[in-house]
């Protein structure tokens, strides 16, 4: 073999080569690409509640407030009341559809949350802040209760390990003022945040299993709230 013919199989040889690494290359490359490519997160559908139930959560929102809040299923219906123990409370009347609840107080406070099958995660909001939660189921003793003594009503969220937080109010003032016609922020600066509202006081378990408090110094017996209770 001559000295040009070794020349120029060397050099198709090299060509080769080089097509070939260069095939391979592309090859990594377009795998690399495919696998950063973000995956497509999706929602679990909310699961259907028990027939009965009741849920009780602790929360703090951005600001650093706390709000505690109970709620309890009885079929269809719901019942749910969130309060932080002193100044600040709001109770909620509807429906749950497909383990979905989206229910707002008479004070305009909204609640939204869904059953993944054990919890209840939601979305609250109280007087303009917002919450989030993942209420746990509860038993026994633990949930809602209320008592209602002239004009003034007590509620509290108790937990299993029996720690309690409860607000009282004294006479609600939705009748003074046309409320049709305020938007949130004067509605919540007339009516909602003019309410007399105090903490709650204490409440106590007793032998025979009933709960035990009182209402500005008089005794009372609070009532387990289920998901039919409805304030008049």
């Amino acid at each position: 073999m001559n000295k040009l013919t070794r020349t120029l199989l060397v050099g198709i040889s090299a060509f080769v080569a080089l097509g070939t690494l260069a095939a391979c290359s592309g090859g990594s490359s377009n795998q690399a690409t495919s696998s950063s490519a973000s995956p497509t997160t999706t929602t679990a559908a909310p699961t259907a509640f028990p027939q009965s139930a009741r849920y009780i959560a602790d929360m703090t929102a951005a600001d650093g407030k706390t709000m505690t809040i109970g709620i309890s299923v009885d079929g269809d219906q719901v019942a749910a009341y969130a309060c932080n123990g002193t100044d600040d409370e709001a109770w909620f009347f509807g429906n749950q559809t497909d383990g979905s609840i989206d229910i707002k107080s008479r004070f305009r406070d909204t609640l939204q949350a869904d059953f993944d099958g054990t919890n209840v995660d939601g979305d609250l909001n109280m007087n303009g802040v917002a919450y989030e939660f993942t209420a746990k189921p509860v038993t026994g003793a633990a949930g809602m209760y209320t008592a209602e003594l002239d004009g003034a009503r007590a509620s509290w969220v108790v937990r299993e390990d029996g720690s309690a937080v409860g607000v009282q109010i004294n006479g609600a003032v939705l009748d003074a003022v046309d409320v049709q016609q305020l938007n949130d922020a004067q509605f919540r600066a007339q009516v909602r945040n003019k309410r007399q509202l105090q903490q709650a006081a204490q409440i106590t378990r007793l032998s025979n299993g009933a709960m035990s408090s009182t209402i500005n110094g008089t005794d009372v017996t609070p009532t387990l709230v289920n998901g039919s209770f409805r304030l008049g």
